[in-house]
């Protein structure tokens, strides 16, 4: 029976180009964010890389990369930047100033300069064999071996768990805790990813392998990496007990705490809050404060939702907010962006939009009220 060689798109096929489309979203929605493109830049080229390889699946399923050759994302690059990507953001969120060293993204770098090279030069790699007495040809070529990726992967995975192992500062810390399981979580979603690629060219090498095999692989790989990119997105509320706390935060709680009981720990909390501003850190999260002050986390969250009656954010928002409008008042030289920054917010919009919720007016125009009355 002869094989139908026509380019056409199928169920699977379409479904597989939707799903590339909502990484490239997903990656837009991480990015927004001027923190989350400083913090999140690793996953956010993780998601965007990957989102380019199934678009070029797509293309090898539907055979359209037959009609247009020159359609290539390089996929034996993408793959080799992902260790290296994925180990500068587990880094970082131990150590903030960490800045991975350049030649662990010099093997992909090579790449995709090799790859593009001989892309435009053999006709989108169609005329490959006449290149095969090159120097360059002879690098280039065992870099597109999907073990060289694999390799890469798996080196990666063992690393970065024997970085988190060493890691170890004080294990009754809730943060550490809980900053311990997180990093293992995104470390088990890139493991299920690298084990699904192995797979493949260990699969495909046997009879029953069939295009069912390759779509149910590609969607394995494609749920491991976009669950990845959506708990980076939600990792503040994680970290603010406010997402998944039955998954990441173990709570004892030894009976209710009384009403004398919950004012006493109130009153700690606000003395702690006056005394030491922590809120002025921009990266301050709920598990942390409750590290600092002694509580547990459930018991934290839950005094400043029944005595304050704002959830963690909209509690240290106000501290925050109450600090810049001082700033305002008493600095006229500094800028509106230096102060939201050094107040604890990592963004102007946010700060613009809580300010004119609270003042009923944008910090500029509150400071420039305040400067026309000083000049009557």
């Amino acid at each position: 029976m002869e094989q139908n060689l026509t380019p056409s798109f199928d169920t699977w096929t379409s479904m597989f180009l939707l799903v590339s489309s909502l990484g490239f979203f997903l990656s837009i929605i991480l990015s927004i964010n001027k923190n989350g493109r400083a913090n999140n830049l690793p996953i956010i080229l993780l998601i965007s890389g990957f989102s380019f390889i199934l678009v070029q699946y797509v293309f090898f399923w539907t055979k359209y990369e037959s009609l247009y050759p020159y359609v290539y994302f390089f996929d034996s690059s993408w793959y080799l930047a992902f260790g290296p990507l994925l180990y500068s953001y587990i880094i970082r969120f131990y150590r903030e100033s960490f800045r991975i060293k350049w030649y662990h993204f010099l093997p992909a770098m090579i790449s995709f300069l090799l790859n593009g090279y001989y892309l435009i030069m053999s006709n989108g790699f169609q005329n490959l064999d006449q290149y095969r007495g090159d120097i360059l040809f002879s690098i280039f070529w065992p870099l597109r071996s999907p073990w060289l990726p694999a390799l890469s992967l798996i080196i990666y995975v063992i690393t970065i768990r024997d970085f988190i192992s060493f890691y170890k500062n004080d294990k009754s810390s809730q943060y550490e805790v809980l900053r311990k399981k997180w990093s293992h979580l995104l470390l088990n979603l890139f493991s299920v990813f690298i084990i699904s690629y192995i797979s493949y060219y260990v699969l495909v090498k046997f009879s029953f392998f069939n295009v069912g095999w390759d779509y149910t692989i590609s969607f394995s790989m494609t749920i491991s990496i976009y669950a990845i990119g959506y708990m980076v997105y939600k990792e503040p509320s994680i970290f603010n007990g406010e997402l998944l706390s039955n998954l990441f935060l173990k709570e004892t709680i030894n009976g209710e705490l009384t009403g004398t009981t919950k004012d006493e720990f109130y009153d700690k909390l606000l003395s702690y809050i006056t005394q030491n501003k922590p809120y002025l850190d921009n990266n301050l999260r709920l598990v942390q404060l409750a590290d600092k002050i002694g509580f547990s986390t459930h018991t934290l969250s839950k005094l400043i939702n029944e005595k304050a009656r704002k959830n963690f954010n909209q509690f240290i928002n106000e501290y925050r907010l109450e600090e810049a409008r001082k700033l305002l008042l008493e600095d006229s030289e500094s800028s509106i962006k230096t102060i939201y920054f050094d107040v604890g917010f990592n963004n102007k919009a946010t700060f613009n939009t809580a300010f004119k919720n609270k003042y009923n007016c944008t910090p500029s125009e509150y400071k420039k009220k305040y400067l026309e009355v000083q000049d009557k």
